[in-house]
């Protein structure tokens, strides 16, 4: 499905207040999720090296890409502080 920028814009412009906060938090949890992942200045890689094997990071370098000004979208927030269930699918 295509969509211009404006069909886009009427589409959610349609949606209730409560779809609109949805649509807005998806947005934001992709972009999260498919922001780039920077690599910490300490670990040199020659650009042929990243064509040949992969790239091994660790936890730590994994840990300091995360920007300090990183939320949890409202409804992970949600999650992550309410009571368990049993029934929690990860």
């Amino acid at each position: 499905m295509n969509m211009t920028q404006q069909e886009l814009f009427k589409a959610f412009e349609s949606l209730p207040t409560e779809a609109q906060r949805q649509a807005l938090n998806f947005i934001v949890f992709l972009q999260q999720t498919y922001a780039p992942v920077t690599v910490s200045p300490n670990i040199a890689v020659k650009s042929s090296d990243i064509t040949t094997q992969h790239q091994k990071l660790t936890l730590s370098d994994l840990i300091s890409s995360i920007p300090n000004n990183f939320t949890y979208p409202d409804d992970v927030m949600e999650f992550t502080e309410s009571e368990p269930l049993g029934r929690e699918l990860l």
